[in-house]
Protein backbone atom coordinates (compact mmCIF):
# COMPACT_ATOMS: atom_id res chain seq x y z
CA UNK A 1 0.00 0.00 0.00
CA UNK A 2 1.11 3.35 -0.23
CA UNK A 3 1.49 3.72 3.69
CA UNK A 4 3.91 1.01 3.60
CA UNK A 5 5.76 2.56 1.05
CA UNK A 6 6.09 5.82 2.39
CA UNK A 7 6.99 4.64 5.88
CA UNK A 8 9.66 2.66 4.39
CA UNK A 9 11.69 5.06 2.75
CA UNK A 10 11.14 7.96 4.70
CA UNK A 11 14.53 9.85 5.84
CA UNK A 12 17.21 11.40 4.56
CA UNK A 13 18.42 9.86 1.27
CA UNK A 14 22.56 8.20 1.66
CA UNK A 15 23.55 8.68 -1.63
CA UNK A 16 20.64 10.37 -4.16
CA UNK A 17 19.39 14.03 -3.96
CA UNK A 18 16.21 12.44 -5.52
CA UNK A 19 14.78 9.52 -6.31
CA UNK A 20 11.07 8.11 -6.89
CA UNK A 21 9.17 5.40 -5.27
CA UNK A 22 5.56 4.49 -5.00
CA UNK A 23 4.75 7.22 -7.64
CA UNK A 24 6.15 9.47 -4.80
CA UNK A 25 9.11 11.62 -5.70
CA UNK A 26 11.57 12.79 -2.86
CA UNK A 27 14.17 15.61 -2.46
CA UNK A 28 16.69 16.13 0.29
CA UNK A 29 16.99 19.76 -0.62
CA UNK A 30 14.76 22.35 -1.99
CA UNK A 31 17.35 23.32 -4.03
CA UNK A 32 17.43 20.11 -5.77
CA UNK A 33 13.38 20.15 -7.25
CA UNK A 34 12.90 21.38 -10.59
CA UNK A 35 10.72 24.49 -10.77
CA UNK A 36 7.06 24.39 -10.24
CA UNK A 37 4.16 26.31 -12.36
CA UNK A 38 1.15 26.05 -10.21
CA UNK A 39 -2.53 26.44 -12.04
CA UNK A 40 -5.88 26.58 -10.52
CA UNK A 41 -8.41 26.75 -8.67
CA UNK A 42 -10.30 24.58 -12.04
CA UNK A 43 -14.16 24.00 -10.76
CA UNK A 44 -14.41 20.21 -11.30
CA UNK A 45 -17.95 20.40 -12.21
CA UNK A 46 -19.28 23.58 -13.03
CA UNK A 47 -22.79 23.05 -11.96
CA UNK A 48 -21.98 22.30 -8.87
CA UNK A 49 -19.32 24.01 -7.43
CA UNK A 50 -17.14 23.57 -4.36
CA UNK A 51 -14.31 20.90 -5.68
CA UNK A 52 -11.63 22.44 -7.00
CA UNK A 53 -8.21 21.29 -8.59
CA UNK A 54 -4.92 22.89 -8.12
CA UNK A 55 -1.86 21.77 -9.81
CA UNK A 56 1.73 21.39 -9.19
CA UNK A 57 1.64 23.12 -5.44
CA UNK A 58 2.32 22.92 -1.68
CA UNK A 59 0.20 22.50 1.39
CA UNK A 60 1.66 23.97 5.10
CA UNK A 61 -0.24 23.72 8.18
CA UNK A 62 -1.37 26.21 10.20
CA UNK A 63 0.22 25.91 14.02
CA UNK A 64 -1.74 28.38 15.88
CA UNK A 65 -5.10 27.19 14.71
CA UNK A 66 -5.76 24.86 17.92
CA UNK A 67 -4.96 27.73 20.16
CA UNK A 68 -7.70 29.69 18.19
CA UNK A 69 -10.49 30.51 21.00
CA UNK A 70 -13.26 30.40 21.68
CA UNK A 71 -12.88 27.40 18.72
CA UNK A 72 -9.73 25.94 18.24
CA UNK A 73 -9.63 24.50 14.84
CA UNK A 74 -7.72 21.93 12.99
CA UNK A 75 -8.93 22.80 9.54
CA UNK A 76 -7.03 25.44 8.21
CA UNK A 77 -4.35 24.81 5.67
CA UNK A 78 -1.86 27.22 3.84
CA UNK A 79 -0.69 26.54 -0.15
CA UNK A 80 2.01 27.67 -1.70
CA UNK A 81 1.10 28.85 -5.54
CA UNK A 82 4.37 29.29 -7.58
CA UNK A 83 4.57 31.42 -9.97
CA UNK A 84 7.59 33.43 -11.57
CA UNK A 85 5.50 36.44 -12.00
CA UNK A 86 7.83 39.42 -11.66
CA UNK A 87 5.42 42.05 -10.10
CA UNK A 88 4.91 39.05 -7.81
CA UNK A 89 8.50 38.53 -6.93
CA UNK A 90 8.57 42.30 -6.30
CA UNK A 91 6.25 41.85 -3.48
CA UNK A 92 8.07 41.23 -0.19
CA UNK A 93 5.00 39.69 1.21
CA UNK A 94 3.81 37.33 -1.15
CA UNK A 95 4.86 34.38 0.80
CA UNK A 96 2.54 35.80 4.42
CA UNK A 97 -1.13 34.06 4.25
CA UNK A 98 -4.24 36.57 4.88
CA UNK A 99 -5.68 36.44 8.23
CA UNK A 100 -8.54 34.62 9.19
CA UNK A 101 -10.48 37.17 10.24
CA UNK A 102 -12.80 37.42 7.05
CA UNK A 103 -14.76 34.73 4.99
CA UNK A 104 -13.48 33.82 1.37
CA UNK A 105 -15.89 32.35 -0.47
CA UNK A 106 -13.56 32.03 -3.75
CA UNK A 107 -10.25 33.13 -4.81
CA UNK A 108 -11.01 36.14 -6.43
CA UNK A 109 -12.53 37.79 -2.87
CA UNK A 110 -10.68 40.94 -2.19
CA UNK A 111 -11.08 41.95 1.72
CA UNK A 112 -8.09 44.09 3.81
CA UNK A 113 -5.62 41.78 4.32
CA UNK A 114 -5.18 41.24 0.43
CA UNK A 115 -4.27 45.27 0.38
CA UNK A 116 -1.60 44.27 3.15
CA UNK A 117 0.39 41.21 1.76
CA UNK A 118 -0.50 42.67 -1.86
CA UNK A 119 -2.00 39.02 -3.23
CA UNK A 120 -4.94 37.03 -3.50
CA UNK A 121 -6.04 35.22 0.02
CA UNK A 122 -7.29 31.95 -1.48
CA UNK A 123 -10.46 30.64 0.01
CA UNK A 124 -12.16 29.54 3.37
CA UNK A 125 -9.69 26.83 5.38
CA UNK A 126 -7.06 27.53 2.04
CA UNK A 127 -5.19 30.31 2.45
CA UNK A 128 -2.62 30.99 -0.33
CA UNK A 129 1.29 31.86 -0.10
CA UNK A 130 2.72 32.32 -3.40
CA UNK A 131 6.84 31.83 -4.07
CA UNK A 132 9.37 31.32 -6.89
CA UNK A 133 9.87 28.06 -5.32
CA UNK A 134 10.13 25.64 -1.91
CA UNK A 135 13.77 27.69 -1.36
CA UNK A 136 12.18 31.32 -2.00
CA UNK A 137 8.83 30.70 0.91
CA UNK A 138 11.32 29.28 3.20
CA UNK A 139 13.56 32.26 2.75
CA UNK A 140 10.26 34.79 2.37
CA UNK A 141 8.49 33.67 5.73
CA UNK A 142 12.31 33.67 7.81
CA UNK A 143 11.95 37.41 7.02
CA UNK A 144 11.66 38.99 10.60
CA UNK A 145 8.25 41.49 9.42
CA UNK A 146 7.03 38.83 7.45
CA UNK A 147 7.31 36.03 10.60
CA UNK A 148 5.97 38.87 13.28
CA UNK A 149 2.75 39.78 10.65
CA UNK A 150 2.33 35.72 10.70
CA UNK A 151 2.57 35.32 14.07
CA UNK A 152 0.10 38.54 15.05
CA UNK A 153 -2.83 36.91 12.73
CA UNK A 154 -2.35 33.77 14.14
CA UNK A 155 -0.83 32.18 10.65
CA UNK A 156 2.07 30.56 12.01
CA UNK A 157 3.18 27.81 8.91
CA UNK A 158 4.36 24.26 9.31
CA UNK A 159 7.16 23.53 8.12
CA UNK A 160 9.01 26.20 9.37
CA UNK A 161 12.40 24.91 8.07
CA UNK A 162 12.09 22.52 5.14
CA UNK A 163 15.07 20.80 4.43
CA UNK A 164 13.27 17.58 2.66
CA UNK A 165 9.73 16.89 0.47
CA UNK A 166 7.92 14.45 -0.54
CA UNK A 167 6.37 15.25 -3.90
CA UNK A 168 2.97 13.05 -4.68
CA UNK A 169 2.83 12.53 -8.60
CA UNK A 170 -0.66 10.59 -8.14
CA UNK A 171 -4.38 12.74 -7.93
CA UNK A 172 -4.63 13.49 -4.35
CA UNK A 173 -7.93 14.82 -2.37
CA UNK A 174 -7.36 17.30 0.74
CA UNK A 175 -9.63 16.00 3.67
CA UNK A 176 -10.20 19.00 5.34
CA UNK A 177 -12.50 19.85 8.23
CA UNK A 178 -12.29 20.52 11.73
CA UNK A 179 -11.89 17.62 14.09
CA UNK A 180 -12.66 19.24 17.51
CA UNK A 181 -16.69 19.88 16.20
CA UNK A 182 -18.46 16.70 14.16
CA UNK A 183 -21.34 19.21 13.70
CA UNK A 184 -19.02 22.01 12.08
CA UNK A 185 -17.27 18.74 10.00
CA UNK A 186 -20.67 17.33 8.68
CA UNK A 187 -21.91 20.80 7.07
CA UNK A 188 -18.14 22.06 6.38
CA UNK A 189 -16.96 19.40 4.53
CA UNK A 190 -19.54 16.54 3.93
CA UNK A 191 -22.29 19.12 2.50
CA UNK A 192 -20.32 20.36 0.29
CA UNK A 193 -18.58 17.20 -1.26
CA UNK A 194 -22.12 14.85 -1.07
CA UNK A 195 -23.17 15.31 -4.07
CA UNK A 196 -19.81 15.26 -5.71
CA UNK A 197 -19.96 11.65 -3.66
CA UNK A 198 -22.93 10.57 -5.88
CA UNK A 199 -21.85 11.65 -9.16
CA UNK A 200 -18.49 9.91 -8.35
CA UNK A 201 -20.58 6.34 -7.50
CA UNK A 202 -22.67 7.02 -10.69
CA UNK A 203 -20.23 7.63 -12.68
CA UNK A 204 -17.99 4.78 -14.66
CA UNK A 205 -15.02 6.24 -14.57
CA UNK A 206 -15.40 6.47 -10.55
CA UNK A 207 -13.29 8.82 -8.49
CA UNK A 208 -11.13 11.08 -10.21
CA UNK A 209 -8.14 10.76 -7.42
CA UNK A 210 -6.39 7.92 -6.20
CA UNK A 211 -5.08 8.67 -2.53
CA UNK A 212 -6.68 11.46 0.04
CA UNK A 213 -4.41 12.91 2.87
CA UNK A 214 -5.89 14.58 5.88
CA UNK A 215 -3.64 17.12 8.00
CA UNK A 216 -6.85 17.49 10.06
CA UNK A 217 -6.26 14.13 12.17
CA UNK A 218 -4.16 11.13 11.36
CA UNK A 219 -5.09 8.08 9.69
CA UNK A 220 -8.60 8.97 9.65
CA UNK A 221 -9.66 7.08 7.07
CA UNK A 222 -7.46 4.01 8.67
CA UNK A 223 -7.80 3.64 12.30
CA UNK A 224 -9.23 7.13 13.90
CA UNK A 225 -12.09 6.58 15.54
CA UNK A 226 -13.35 10.17 15.44
CA UNK A 227 -16.72 10.00 14.93
CA UNK A 228 -16.59 12.25 11.45
CA UNK A 229 -13.83 9.90 10.17
CA UNK A 230 -15.80 6.48 11.22
CA UNK A 231 -18.83 8.10 8.69
CA UNK A 232 -16.52 8.88 5.79
CA UNK A 233 -15.02 5.50 6.73
CA UNK A 234 -18.63 3.51 6.64
CA UNK A 235 -19.74 5.61 3.76
CA UNK A 236 -16.82 4.97 1.42
CA UNK A 237 -16.83 8.32 0.84
CA UNK A 238 -13.92 8.33 -1.46
CA UNK A 239 -14.14 4.74 -3.25
CA UNK A 240 -13.04 1.34 -2.36
CA UNK A 241 -9.68 1.57 -3.87
CA UNK A 242 -8.48 5.08 -2.59
CA UNK A 243 -5.60 4.77 -0.46
CA UNK A 244 -4.73 7.32 2.95
CA UNK A 245 -1.18 9.03 2.45
CA UNK A 246 0.19 8.88 6.10
CA UNK A 247 1.98 12.37 7.27
CA UNK A 248 4.69 12.92 9.69
CA UNK A 249 4.24 15.90 11.74
CA UNK A 250 7.94 17.61 11.82
CA UNK A 251 9.45 21.24 11.02
CA UNK A 252 11.13 19.84 8.09
CA UNK A 253 9.33 17.82 5.59
CA UNK A 254 6.81 19.57 2.63
CA UNK A 255 4.34 18.17 1.07
CA UNK A 256 3.41 18.80 -2.78
CA UNK A 257 0.85 17.58 -5.10
CA UNK A 258 1.11 17.22 -8.83
CA UNK A 259 -3.21 17.72 -9.27
CA UNK A 260 -4.67 18.13 -5.84
CA UNK A 261 -8.30 18.20 -4.87
CA UNK A 262 -10.06 21.05 -2.45
CA UNK A 263 -13.43 20.67 -1.10
CA UNK A 264 -14.27 23.62 -0.30
CA UNK A 265 -14.70 24.28 3.64
CA UNK A 266 -18.11 26.09 4.61
CA UNK A 267 -19.10 25.97 0.58
CA UNK A 268 -22.53 24.61 1.28
CA UNK A 269 -22.98 24.94 5.40
CA UNK A 270 -25.95 26.90 5.38
CA UNK A 271 -27.38 24.81 2.63
CA UNK A 272 -28.32 27.60 0.38
CA UNK A 273 -27.20 26.32 -2.76
CA UNK A 274 -29.98 24.71 -4.00
CA UNK A 275 -30.86 21.82 -5.46
CA UNK A 276 -27.11 20.38 -4.35
CA UNK A 277 -28.27 18.38 -1.49
CA UNK A 278 -32.04 17.32 -1.60
CA UNK A 279 -33.92 14.50 -0.20
CA UNK A 280 -32.72 11.46 -3.04
CA UNK A 281 -29.36 11.92 -2.67
CA UNK A 282 -29.49 12.57 1.44
CA UNK A 283 -31.59 9.99 1.69
CA UNK A 284 -29.27 7.83 -0.25
CA UNK A 285 -26.50 8.56 2.02
CA UNK A 286 -28.43 7.79 5.52
CA UNK A 287 -29.41 4.85 4.09
CA UNK A 288 -26.15 3.95 3.99
CA UNK A 289 -25.33 4.73 7.21
CA UNK A 290 -28.19 2.84 8.57
CA UNK A 291 -26.96 -0.61 7.01
CA UNK A 292 -23.74 -0.09 7.85
CA UNK A 293 -24.41 0.85 11.28
CA UNK A 294 -26.86 -1.58 11.63
CA UNK A 295 -29.18 0.64 13.20
CA UNK A 296 -32.76 -1.17 14.75
CA UNK A 297 -35.65 1.63 12.98
CA UNK A 298 -36.01 1.91 9.22
CA UNK A 299 -35.01 5.54 8.27
CA UNK A 300 -38.81 5.94 6.33
CA UNK A 301 -42.38 6.18 7.59
CA UNK A 302 -43.13 3.42 4.96
CA UNK A 303 -40.52 1.40 5.35
CA UNK A 304 -41.10 1.01 9.45
CA UNK A 305 -44.77 0.73 9.00
CA UNK A 306 -43.96 -2.50 6.63
CA UNK A 307 -41.76 -3.90 9.57
CA UNK A 308 -44.67 -3.60 11.89
CA UNK A 309 -46.73 -5.58 9.23
CA UNK A 310 -44.08 -8.07 9.56
CA UNK A 311 -44.10 -8.32 13.39
CA UNK A 312 -47.81 -8.31 13.71
CA UNK A 313 -48.35 -11.18 10.93
CA UNK A 314 -45.35 -12.84 12.78
CA UNK A 315 -46.69 -12.57 16.45
CA UNK A 316 -50.03 -13.52 14.67
CA UNK A 317 -51.92 -9.91 15.57
CA UNK A 318 -54.39 -8.09 14.20
CA UNK A 319 -54.20 -4.57 12.25
CA UNK A 320 -54.90 -2.25 15.67
CA UNK A 321 -53.12 -4.60 17.78
CA UNK A 322 -50.13 -3.28 20.04
CA UNK A 323 -47.82 -0.54 17.91
CA UNK A 324 -48.65 2.36 16.91
CA UNK A 325 -46.48 1.87 13.98
CA UNK A 326 -44.04 4.08 14.86
CA UNK A 327 -42.30 4.03 18.48
CA UNK A 328 -41.69 1.32 20.80
CA UNK A 329 -44.66 -0.63 21.71
CA UNK A 330 -47.01 2.10 22.82
CA UNK A 331 -44.62 4.22 24.12
CA UNK A 332 -43.15 7.47 22.23
CA UNK A 333 -39.58 7.73 22.95
CA UNK A 334 -38.06 10.74 24.47
CA UNK A 335 -34.47 10.91 24.88
CA UNK A 336 -32.65 13.85 26.96
CA UNK A 337 -29.20 15.37 27.66
CA UNK A 338 -27.78 17.54 30.11
CA UNK A 339 -24.58 17.69 29.06
CA UNK A 340 -23.43 17.15 32.57
CA UNK A 341 -20.19 14.60 31.60
CA UNK A 342 -19.25 17.25 29.38
CA UNK A 343 -17.17 20.30 29.42
CA UNK A 344 -19.99 22.33 27.66
CA UNK A 345 -23.09 24.57 28.94
CA UNK A 346 -25.24 22.55 31.45
CA UNK A 347 -28.68 22.16 31.95
CA UNK A 348 -29.26 21.49 35.44
CA UNK A 349 -31.90 19.94 37.39
CA UNK A 350 -32.84 17.93 33.95
CA UNK A 351 -33.35 14.59 35.88
CA UNK A 352 -35.25 16.18 38.46
CA UNK A 353 -37.84 17.90 36.14
CA UNK A 354 -38.27 14.45 34.19
CA UNK A 355 -38.88 11.93 37.52
CA UNK A 356 -41.59 14.93 37.84
CA UNK A 357 -42.62 14.21 34.56
CA UNK A 358 -43.16 10.88 34.71
CA UNK A 359 -45.70 10.97 37.47
CA UNK A 360 -48.25 12.48 35.59
CA UNK A 361 -51.05 10.79 34.38
CA UNK A 362 -51.08 12.29 30.34
CA UNK A 363 -47.52 11.40 30.26
CA UNK A 364 -47.54 7.39 31.19
CA UNK A 365 -47.31 6.59 27.55
CA UNK A 366 -44.37 7.88 27.30
CA UNK A 367 -40.80 6.95 27.56
CA UNK A 368 -38.25 9.25 29.04
CA UNK A 369 -34.69 7.82 28.52
CA UNK A 370 -31.49 10.03 29.15
CA UNK A 371 -27.83 9.88 28.13
CA UNK A 372 -25.85 8.89 31.53
CA UNK A 373 -22.66 9.25 29.37
CA UNK A 374 -20.97 11.57 28.09
CA UNK A 375 -21.31 11.51 24.35
CA UNK A 376 -17.37 11.34 23.67
CA UNK A 377 -17.27 8.12 26.15
CA UNK A 378 -19.81 6.64 23.48
CA UNK A 379 -18.68 5.06 19.94
CA UNK A 380 -20.34 6.06 16.89
CA UNK A 381 -22.12 3.04 16.65
CA UNK A 382 -23.80 3.37 20.10
CA UNK A 383 -24.71 7.36 19.63
CA UNK A 384 -26.32 6.69 16.13
CA UNK A 385 -28.61 4.00 17.51
CA UNK A 386 -29.35 6.01 21.06
CA UNK A 387 -30.68 8.73 18.21
CA UNK A 388 -31.91 5.99 15.87
CA UNK A 389 -34.94 4.63 18.66
CA UNK A 390 -35.59 8.17 19.35
CA UNK A 391 -39.34 9.57 18.66
CA UNK A 392 -37.74 12.77 20.32
CA UNK A 393 -34.58 14.22 21.13
CA UNK A 394 -34.18 17.17 23.88
CA UNK A 395 -31.08 18.19 24.55
CA UNK A 396 -28.46 20.50 25.60
CA UNK A 397 -26.88 22.41 22.85
CA UNK A 398 -23.84 20.63 21.40
CA UNK A 399 -22.22 19.08 18.67
CA UNK A 400 -23.46 15.80 19.54
CA UNK A 401 -26.91 16.94 17.55
CA UNK A 402 -25.06 15.78 14.63
CA UNK A 403 -26.21 12.44 15.28
CA UNK A 404 -29.37 13.58 13.75
CA UNK A 405 -28.78 11.77 10.72
CA UNK A 406 -29.11 8.70 12.27
CA UNK A 407 -32.44 9.41 13.49
CA UNK A 408 -35.85 8.33 11.71
CA UNK A 409 -37.68 10.62 9.16
CA UNK A 410 -40.30 12.51 11.16
CA UNK A 411 -38.41 13.12 14.11
CA UNK A 412 -38.74 15.92 16.78
CA UNK A 413 -35.60 17.68 17.66
CA UNK A 414 -35.35 20.20 20.56
CA UNK A 415 -31.94 21.92 21.18
CA UNK A 416 -31.93 23.82 24.74
CA UNK A 417 -29.35 26.81 26.07
CA UNK A 418 -29.47 30.12 27.32
CA UNK A 419 -28.59 30.90 23.42
CA UNK A 420 -28.88 27.86 20.55
CA UNK A 421 -26.34 28.49 17.70
CA UNK A 422 -26.96 25.40 15.98
CA UNK A 423 -26.35 23.79 12.02
CA UNK A 424 -29.11 20.88 12.53
CA UNK A 425 -31.54 23.91 13.22
CA UNK A 426 -31.57 24.76 9.42
CA UNK A 427 -34.96 24.30 8.16
CA UNK A 428 -33.29 23.64 4.92
CA UNK A 429 -31.62 20.51 6.75
CA UNK A 430 -35.25 19.20 8.53
CA UNK A 431 -36.37 19.29 5.11
CA UNK A 432 -34.60 16.56 4.58
CA UNK A 433 -35.87 14.24 6.68
CA UNK A 434 -39.22 15.62 8.16
CA UNK A 435 -37.40 16.75 10.65
CA UNK A 436 -39.22 19.32 13.36
CA UNK A 437 -36.67 21.45 15.49
CA UNK A 438 -37.28 24.23 17.94
CA UNK A 439 -34.35 25.93 20.15
CA UNK A 440 -35.49 26.67 23.97
CA UNK A 441 -33.51 29.97 25.09
CA UNK A 442 -33.38 32.14 27.94
CA UNK A 443 -36.45 33.51 28.97
CA UNK A 444 -36.95 37.72 28.57
CA UNK A 445 -39.00 39.88 29.77
CA UNK A 446 -41.86 39.14 27.59
CA UNK A 447 -42.01 35.30 29.18
CA UNK A 448 -43.06 36.39 32.49
CA UNK A 449 -45.86 35.08 34.00
CA UNK A 450 -47.73 33.74 37.21
CA UNK A 451 -46.94 30.05 36.81
CA UNK A 452 -43.62 30.35 34.76
CA UNK A 453 -45.37 27.80 31.82
CA UNK A 454 -43.14 29.51 28.86
CA UNK A 455 -41.14 27.18 27.09
CA UNK A 456 -37.47 28.91 28.17
CA UNK A 457 -34.39 28.46 30.06
CA UNK A 458 -33.30 30.49 32.97
CA UNK A 459 -29.40 31.92 33.04
CA UNK A 460 -27.75 33.27 35.75
CA UNK A 461 -27.10 37.09 35.30
CA UNK A 462 -28.92 37.12 32.12
CA UNK A 463 -25.59 35.97 30.60
CA UNK A 464 -25.51 33.38 27.48
CA UNK A 465 -22.47 31.03 27.82
CA UNK A 466 -23.46 29.64 31.18
CA UNK A 467 -25.69 27.14 32.86
CA UNK A 468 -28.99 26.76 33.21
CA UNK A 469 -32.47 25.30 34.80
CA UNK A 470 -36.37 25.34 33.14
CA UNK A 471 -39.38 25.21 36.13
CA UNK A 472 -41.43 22.20 35.68
CA UNK A 473 -44.30 23.98 34.38
CA UNK A 474 -42.27 24.93 31.49
CA UNK A 475 -40.60 21.40 31.20
CA UNK A 476 -44.26 19.79 31.23
CA UNK A 477 -45.36 22.55 28.27
CA UNK A 478 -42.16 21.46 26.16
CA UNK A 479 -43.25 17.79 26.41
CA UNK A 480 -46.87 18.61 25.53
CA UNK A 481 -45.47 20.42 22.44
CA UNK A 482 -43.21 17.88 21.47
CA UNK A 483 -45.88 14.76 21.91
CA UNK A 484 -48.57 17.03 19.59
CA UNK A 485 -45.58 17.52 17.30
CA UNK A 486 -44.55 13.68 16.37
Amino acid sequence: TYGEEHMEITGEPMQHHAHEYGKIRFYDSPSKMKPLYSKGPILWDDEMGGLHLFENVCLTTNIDALRYRPQPQTGLRGLIYFTDEEEMMKNPKRCVPCSNSYAMDNWEDANKDRKVVGHKCGMNGLHAMYASSVGDWSDCIMEKENAELMEEWGQTQSPLNVTTIHFFQEPTFLLQFNALDMEESLFDMLMTYLPHWDKFLEDEDGFPFNSVISHSLEGCLSHSHNWFCEVLHQMYAFGAKTKEIPWESDDNTLYCYKELFYNQVGYQRKLDRDGLINKENFGEFRELLFRKFGLPRRRTVQGRLEDMEYEKKAHGKKNGDGDNGDADGDNTKIIFYDNKLSEQRVWNQMESLISKARELEKFQHIKFVTVDKDFNDLSVAQQARKFNEADAVIMAQGQHMANAIFAVDGTSFVEVGCKVESLIGNPKFMSLMDGKYRAVEKCNDKDGGDDNSAVCVKCKDGEDDVNFTMTPAAFEKLIDDVVASL
